[in-house]
């Protein structure tokens, strides 16, 4: 199904994609935002919010087609009868972006992660483990699967596991960040070059805008 809005999969992982929903993202330096002191009204005039509630969310797991305990639509209908359980199954959801964010950037870059990022990210991987599990597959064996659930915020969890993997994994080391400095985006990607030195999100875009730029500047 495709949902008008949404922003372009160029992560190449689920987590990654679930970070690039914020266009553009804050410049290096500027001091994260913990758990309770997020606010979303305090973005950049020009930085564009995908996720603004929690029905854009549902949106945007229609287009990564990833597979959850309830379906979108059960979620949908969930959620309009229980409007204040959806706010604050968006507001969690955004503050586990923002401190998975932190955790991918410092961990690409060799830093220290925050306890308070790691502890946010590990509540939704906890939740993930607790609801994970073996399924008969239709040709015999088994299949990954997942337990019932009607909890608003089962949309992290598939994004907490994938984020598990690639944190713990040697393809952490070919995340890149589109260069904000440079006019790109500063989304996270995987570098899947055979050269591994891919430095924009997208050519078609942040590349592009960049061509532009130098052009213009030479010109001048």
């Amino acid at each position: 199904m495709s949902v008008q809005g949404m922003p372009d999969r160029v992560g190449g992982r689920l987590c990654l994609d679930f970070v690039n929903t914020v266009d553009p993202r804050e410049p290096p330096g500027v001091e994260h935002r913990g758990r309770n002191e997020h606010r979303s009204d305090e973005r950049g005039p020009e930085q564009h919010e995908y996720l603004a509630d929690y029905v854009e969310m549902l949106d945007w797991v229609t287009v990564t087609d990833v597979a959850l305990p309830r379906s979108v639509s059960g979620l949908r209908r969930l959620a309009k009868h229980d409007p204040a359980g959806a706010k604050r199954a968006h507001t969690h959801m955004v503050a586990m972006r923002e401190s998975l964010y932190a955790v991918l950037l410092s961990s690409i870059r060799g830093d220290a992660v925050h306890a308070s990022d790691l502890r946010e990210v590990n509540q939704a991987l906890g939740d993930s483990i607790g609801h994970r599990m073996l399924l008969p597959a239709d040709r015999g064996g088994v299949r990954e699967g997942w337990r019932r659930s009607d909890s608003l915020e089962q949309v992290l969890w598939p994004i907490a596991i994938d984020a598990w993997d690639l944190l713990t994994e040697p393809e952490l080391a070919r995340v890149r960040q589109c260069p904000i400095d440079s006019g790109g985006c500063g989304w996270l990607f995987l570098d899947t070059s055979r050269s591994n030195n891919r430095r924009w999100c997208d050519m078609r875009t942040c590349g592009n805008r960049a061509k532009a730029r130098a052009h213009y500047s030479r010109a001048n």
